[in-house]
């Protein structure tokens, strides 16, 4: 199965299985790939905490920026939701 096979089945998924195949993947790579000793990055990623939920942001003084609705159309990208 390639990428572009198996992203329309990932993208379908729900979010705590989506983090299921997350997790199946990076303990997949584990096992075969070979990381470099020095190479603390890929370590990193790959013991990372990818589960819990991260804290609240903080937006500062001026709080959450106004925002316009967007949508994702295949092709181009995101894109401005007319009205």
């Amino acid at each position: 199965m390639t990428f572009t096979e198996l992203l329309p089945n990932l993208q379908r998924l729900d979010p705590s299985d989506k983090l299921r195949a997350i997790q199946f993947l990076v303990n997949e790579l584990s096992k075969t790939e070979n990381f470099a000793s020095d190479d603390i990055e890929s370590k990193s990623w790959l013991e990372a905490d990818l589960v819990s939920d991260l804290p609240e942001y903080d937006w500062g003084e001026g709080g959450i920026p106004s925002m316009k609705p967007v949508e994702y159309v295949s092709g181009i990208g995101l894109v401005l939701k007319a009205g």
